[in-house]
């Protein structure tokens, strides 16, 4: 024997019985082996039966004739196997060695040979067979364990390479040993760059030493440091990472140290406007909040819980009825059910009353889809508090109701004296008497104009659908009835639905009319013309007259020059602007040559709003 028996039990892989497969050609060996092979529990019997080119075993025990009728196969086997080891146990009388030319080895204590690993002269006492077994097991069981290790390590190496994380690995002096394929991408330092490095290449700046002297100090004790910080990349610019540097321990001691970066400068960012989003939302005095589906509030601003009587705590996952009265919260519900099933912003008015702040408000909402992931989540809203704007308005409509009613009372009582002036008069005082007249005239239509613009500037501006295809006949009727001598034609299909507010027909009547009395030809002409382009009505008018003054074309086009507004014209077409913009349409003013003035409005079509 070579060495002591082994005490430690072992048999195959990981404590398993070692299969065994005795291939003697003498029938009373194979006999003795196999019941010597089942007398012990640490091995198994494989039926000797089974062709050797599919059993399953841990060592084959074969005799000389056996090996060179089975040479090539178990060669096979053995090299299928590598790098684990596949052993075979040869046993031979010791007056015939010449099995060894089967082998092509030379015989030598310790050699091991193609086919067989070790070769063992008969006859054998039990102990050395079972010795030489053991020793055989054991190489094929350490072989089978450095091949999973390999394969782990392997699969160890695949990961960290495929990991979204900047990694790499350092001595105890801290020069850098390995990077992965992350860390080039996000430091921008390739491995021949960083390997035999410092990670001090990364240093920014930003960082004090004393965050330095707490990191080192801390994984040179064997502890995990994780604290965020700012790195430098190769070209220069900042980073900021998520990083974590932990010791490999080995017996006790410090071996090397993993760093493992993740960056997040992009969430770092994020957060920052979020933060300050947060800031601006809670700074507003108008409600803002984000309900989910089923209209369960998920955020709210302090304005909202002012409103309420409740705190953000109380709000969260409940809903408007908790707080408000139930007409108002039906209605918001329903508003939020439109949202909900159309994706599209809808706008709104309520004057919701609070259970307990004991408080009333009129609120201009605009209510959003809101989105997580691209899945419709719940609704956005923002409530415009115009209380104060309502009463305001409600307190200018009254006075303007009054101004107007005396204004045009007087004014019709300066009309019918300078009528009765006029008649009794001659001369310059006649004149002056219908100049008296005109300009009474001229102020009434001021005073009707007014009170138009007041009716566009106070209707709702949520637009329907309306016929514009009818309307515009009409309009074009009533104005060739007005003014005979005018040539109107109109041209369009029969009907044309698009989305527009109730002064339209108003804005038409302005636009037929600037367009006749500024003409100064004898029979004004006008052409209408309306159509459907892609999603918009279409609607051009155009004149033959002496062009459109640059002031007009201002209050058309952008509704400016509200402070130089003097005459009825510029009211009436301040009148066309405001509707159309309420409409959610636009105004294009062009000169036409050699005269005239073609005047093109786009409306949206008419939607299922």
């Amino acid at each position: 024997m070579n060495g002591p028996y082994p005490t430690d039990g072992s048999a195959g892989n990981d404590g398993e019985a070692a299969a065994l497969l005795p291939l003697l050609s003498e029938e009373g060996d194979q006999r003795l082996v196999a019941e010597w092979i089942e007398a012990h529990d640490r091995y198994t019997l494989v039926d000797p039966d089974q062709p050797v080119e599919t059993a399953t075993f841990d060592c084959c025990i074969l005799d000389g004739e056996m090996l060179r009728a089975h040479a090539e196969t178990l060669r096979a086997r053995k090299r299928t196997a590598e790098p684990v080891l596949l052993p075979c146990l040869l046993l031979v009388p010791e007056a015939d060695l010449s099995v060894i030319e089967t082998d092509r080895g030379e015989i030598a204590d310790g050699v091991v040979f193609e086919t067989a690993d070790e070769v063992v002269s008969m006859p054998i006492k039990k102990a050395e067979l079972e010795w030489r077994i053991q020793a055989l097991i054991r190489l094929r069981t350490q072989s089978q364990r450095l091949e999973e290790r390999t394969e782990t390590l392997e699969l160890f190496k695949q990961a960290v390479e495929a990991s979204g994380n900047a990694i790499w690995i350092s001595d105890t002096d801290g020069t850098i040993q390995y990077v992965n394929r992350e860390f080039e991408s996000v430091t921008g330092y390739d491995r021949a760059e960083a390997i035999g490095q410092s990670p001090d290449i990364l240093r920014s700046g930003a960082m004090g030493d004393e965050y330095y002297s707490d990191l080192w100090e801390t994984i040179t004790a064997g502890d995990t440091w994780r604290e965020e910080i700012v790195d430098q990349r190769s070209d220069g610019s900042q980073y900021v990472a998520d990083q974590t540097i932990a010791p490999i321990v080995e017996d006790g001691e410090v071996k090397a140290f993993v760093a493992v970066q993740t960056d997040v400068t992009e969430r770092k960012e994020l957060e920052g406007r979020l933060s300050l989003y947060r800031d601006i939302i809670e700074r507003i005095d108008d409600p803002i909040m984000i309900q989910n589906r089923d209209g369960g509030f998920r955020l709210v601003n302090d304005a909202l819980c002012s409103f309420a009587g409740l705190s953000k705590e109380e709000l969260l996952n409940d809903e408007e009825y908790a707080f408000m009265d139930s007409e108002t919260a039906t209605t918001i519900a329903r508003q939020k059910r439109r949202v909900i099933e159309s994706e599209e912003p809808v706008e709104y008015s309520v004057e919701p009353t609070f259970e307990y702040s004991d408080r009333e408000a009129i609120f201009y909402t605009t209510r959003y889809p809101y989105y997580e992931d691209g899945e419709l989540a719940g609704t956005l809203a923002i409530c415009r508090n115009v209380t104060d704007l309502e009463e305001r308005t409600r307190q200018l409509h009254v006075l303007d109701n009054v101004l107007r009613h005396n204004i045009r009372n007087d004014l019709n009582v300066i009309q019918g004296r300078g009528e009765q002036l006029k008649a009794e008069l001659e001369g310059e005082l006649a004149a002056a008497a219908d100049s008296i007249v005109a300009r009474a005239s001229a102020l009434l239509r001021t005073s009707e104009k007014s009170r138009e613009i007041t009716a566009v500037l106070s209707e709702p501006r949520e637009p329907t659908p309306i016929d514009l295809g009818q309307m515009v006949r009409d309009v074009a009727d009533e104005a060739a009835d007005d003014w005979p001598d005018a040539d109107i034609d109109v041209t369009g299909p029969t009907q044309l639905l698009v989305s527009a507010t109730g002064s339209i027909e108003t804005a038409l009547e302005e636009l037929f009319t600037n367009a006749v009395i500024h003409n100064d030809r004898e029979e004004p002409r006008v052409r209408v013309e309306f159509a459907v382009n892609e999603s918009w009505g279409t609607l051009s008018v155009r004149d033959d007259g002496p062009g459109i003054p640059e002031f007009d074309r201002d209050v058309l086009e952008s509704g400016e020059a509200i402070e130089t507004l003097s005459h009825g014209s510029g009211l009436g077409l301040w009148v066309v602007y405001w509707t159309i913009n309420h409409s959610e349409g636009d105004i294009r003013v062009e000169d036409r040559g050699p005269r005239g003035t073609e005047i093109s409005i786009r409306l949206p079509l008419a939607t299922d709003r």
